[in-house]
């Protein structure tokens, strides 16, 4: 099963719409990514012969196992990928823009890697200076150590 980008999107939206609302509507899909009804629908068909959703018309949508499990592995790259970039000195909303479009494209060992550099970071009290520096390095581009 070919897992594509758009299939990330659409799972990772109805995983936050049923997080937030406790039910995923196409309409609220819809808005969320920015697309028409029709869209959703076709999206819907697709993902429901994955086994992915269920779905019945003018109903709720319901993520499966599969769908859910997807959908958190996305959300949790995402959320490693922004806090790394926010970690760097990236501003907060760009941070958030670039982690949509890096959670997509990286190799799972790169992404185990950030992980584990992200996770040491906030745990080794002596990297916290140490980032302070780079950001520091970052926004003067000047090294006065």
């Amino acid at each position: 099963m070919k897992i594509t980008r758009s299939v990330e999107d659409y799972l990772e939206a109805m995983y936050s719409l049923e997080q937030e609302h406790g039910t995923i509507r196409v309409k609220d899909v819809a808005k969320t990514l920015d697309v028409k009804p029709p869209s959703v629908v076709e999206a819907v068909k697709k993902l429901s012969k994955m086994n992915l959703v269920s779905y019945e018309r003018y109903g709720t949508i319901q993520l499966k196992d599969d769908g859910i499990k997807i959908a958190e592995e996305v959300v949790c790259r995402h959320h490693l990928l922004k806090d790394f970039l926010i970690m760097m000195g990236v501003d907060t909303e760009i941070a958030e823009n670039d982690a949509c479009s890096m959670e997509h494209v990286m190799d799972v060992s790169s992404i185990n890697k950030l992980r584990k550099f992200v996770e040491f970071n906030k745990s080794y009290p002596p990297a916290h200076q140490y980032m302070e520096k780079f950001r520091e390095y970052a926004e003067k581009g000047t090294n006065n150590f």
